[in-house]
């Protein structure tokens, strides 16, 4: 009955090894593997059989000489999963490891993207040449209003965004913390200008048809191109506008600085806004309805005027990219925006 067991034992190690690897998260799961590799690897060296407390602390003190603190905080979490799932061993519970790594951090200050006045962004939206600057604009409006991350701007594809005529509706429906986030653009509060057109000036330039569904395409001398822009091309367009701007220090302007910028509303309305998990089941469902949300983004904008949902708005939406190789733009009920368009 058990003549194949040590053929099954093999099988099974093979099967849990599998399973073990697809608890760690997806997006990082590459860094996991290599910070636990590099581990074990050293271990190897130095001839180390068993995980204690001792060989961590050794570990985490080698490294100490070349990572910050928050490096090591890092280190210490991600190796905090892969022991525990490959070895079961939980080194949270290792105080004095703990310790030495806060102390490390002792004094260290984490380095934030700077952010973008009211009257920075108005000053761009205004006189940057369209020439140049309308992709970088488009990404402004939308990486501010809807509290995004580089990554989120990077991927955002056509299917996400709904244009309602009075309003647009986006979803960024992959984040970093598995929340789906839903927002609004609406016209704004600058004289003369108006960011949904903005907006709908970029959308129409592009090309048709094309097999790309990411959103953002690259933008040549007034065209977009039939590429897809890269997450470090994204990230460094705050930079680019803090450069036009004549900023000081333009290079503190980094991929998180549109996140950042967008932090000013009340907590309940920032956390929902901007898809942090810290928040009770009860603000999780505040103000769900469009017409609520719509009005606290025009609140936020400072408009005057509230935008009315009319029955119209219940009804398949216009396209925002009439001809984009068939892609059907889905109706999603949304929205926030910031108060920095007031």
């Amino acid at each position: 009955m058990f003549e194949d067991a040590e053929f099954v034992s093999s099988d099974v190690k093979e099967s849990a090894a599998l399973a073990v690897n697809e608890l760690l998260p997806v997006k990082s799961r590459k860094k996991y593997d290599k910070a636990y590799q590099q581990f074990e690897d050293w271990c190897r060296e130095k001839r180390v059989r068993d995980i204690t407390e001792e060989v961590l602390l050794a570990y985490f003190e080698q490294k100490s000489r070349k990572l910050k603190g928050s490096t090591l905080w890092s280190l210490f979490s991600m190796l905090r999963s892969t022991v525990q799932l490959k070895k079961n061993i939980e080194i949270k519970k290792y105080a004095s490891l703990i310790t030495f790594i806060k102390r490390k951090s002792t004094g260290q200050v984490s380095k934030k993207s700077n952010i973008f006045t009211k009257q920075e962004i108005e000053k761009v939206l205004r006189e940057a040449d369209n020439g140049t600057y309308l992709m970088m604009k488009v990404m402004l409006i939308i990486g501010i209003s809807g509290a995004c991350r580089r990554e989120e701007l990077t991927f955002l594809d056509v299917k996400n965004i709904t244009d309602k005529g009075s309003y647009i509706i986006i979803q960024i429906p992959d984040t970093k913390t598995n929340v789906r986030r839903e927002f609004t653009i609406s016209p704004g509060n600058f004289e003369g200008l108006d960011l949904l057109e903005i907006c709908r000036t970029y959308f129409s330039l592009r090309p048709s048809p094309i097999e790309i569904t990411r959103f953002f395409l690259g933008f040549r001398n007034g065209k977009c191109t039939r590429q897809a822009v890269g997450i470090n091309t994204i990230g460094g367009v705050p930079k680019k506008i803090a450069d036009f701007l004549n900023l000081p220090n333009s290079s503190n302007y980094t991929g998180h600085c549109f996140r950042r910028t967008s932090a000013g509303a009340d907590i309940t309305v920032l956390k929902r806004h901007g898809g942090w998990r810290s928040n009770t089941v009860a603000e999780r469902y505040i103000e769900d309805s469009v017409q609520n949300k719509l009005e606290v983004s025009s609140k936020i904008l400072g408009k005057e005027q509230i935008i009315n949902i009319t029955q119209s708005d219940n009804v398949a939406p216009k396209c925002l990219l009439k001809e984009c190789n068939n892609v059907v733009i889905n109706n999603i009920i949304a929205g926030f925006h910031l108060f920095y368009f007031s």
